[in-house]
């Protein structure tokens, strides 16, 4: 009887063969303990298959939607350098250079957000003094501070926390780039210690709507602030983004608070109970 049946199988099997990966009702019935288990095992790598697809879809996807933005992002500073080349009034330097200094935050950005893929593999660990590392990220956005003319509150602070001090401060500037952004001039920002290990930003813009607040670390999420017009930019919802999924990996906590008439206060947890692998 298993001799009859042979050419048949034989035929469904190949051409289940030619329209890779066959579905279920492709295959050959199975009658025996053996062929039962060779087609579950067949229909597990094609599902296996079909899951890796959708998701190397939906990442590609997700880049494409980044990239979008971040393009009419960077548009619009090198429009404004293109004015400037054709006007044949004196050159403002120190609007040049914050145009300048923007295409460079912005390359920075998506750097950041194509090695975020693989910070796994770029983790070092160790001992971070914190208010170093802060002087550092203040000081990499020195021109928007002076241009923008805020102030600074930063008090020499004690602490030192077990994180990874690239991809840390990275966080922290996403941080106060957002602070500078939306903190009006004249207003102004503080950096500080809660309590050991708890590092907050806080600033004196707008604040943002009670609404908005469970969504702002979410990829794209710009809100009701966000999609108001601040000298010629919009924002693209990246920055918290990246800094989220940055502190998730490194193991930090990272929260947002804006108390009516407040401004905007960005904690991070950086204190741990116990050591645990990154996944």
């Amino acid at each position: 009887i298993s001799l009859t049946r042979y050419p048949e199988k034989r035929r469904a099997l190949d051409e289940a063969l030619e329209h890779l990966p066959p579905e279920d009702s492709a295959l050959p019935e199975a009658k025996t303990a053996t062929e039962r288990g060779f087609r579950a095992l067949a229909n597990a790598y094609r599902q296996a298959r079909n899951t890796d697809a959708e998701q190397a879809t939906a990442a590609e996807k997700e880049r494409l939607d980044y990239f979008t933005l971040w393009v009419h992002q960077i548009k619009t500073p090198i429009s404004a350098l293109d004015l400037m080349a054709q006007s044949d009034d004196p050159v403002d330097r120190e609007l040049l250079r914050q145009e300048v200094f923007k295409i460079g935050r912005y390359a920075d950005a998506a750097l950041t957000y194509q090695r975020l893929k693989s910070i796994h593999g770029d983790l070092a660990l160790a001992d971070v003094p914190l208010y170093p590392l802060c002087c550092t990220a203040v000081k990499a956005l020195r021109p928007i501070f002076l241009y923008r003319r805020i102030g600074l509150e930063m008090e020499p602070f004690q602490g030192v926390a077990l994180s990874d001090a690239k991809w840390l401060g990275m966080a922290l500037e996403q941080v106060l780039t957002n602070a500078l952004k939306y903190t009006p001039p004249g207003g102004s920002i503080t950096v500080g210690l809660r309590e050991p290990l708890v590092l907050f930003v806080r600033d004196t813009g707008p604040g943002i709507g009670a609404e908005d607040l469970p969504r702002v670390f979410e990829r794209g999420f710009t809100g009701r602030i966000g999609r108001m017009e601040r000298e010629g930019e919009k924002s693209t919802g990246i920055g918290l983004y990246l800094c989220k999924q940055a502190c998730d990996i490194l193991g930090h906590g990272v929260s947002i608070a804006s108390p009516p008439g407040e401004g905007v206060t960005v904690t991070f947890d950086l204190r741990r109970e116990r050591f645990e692998p990154f996944a």
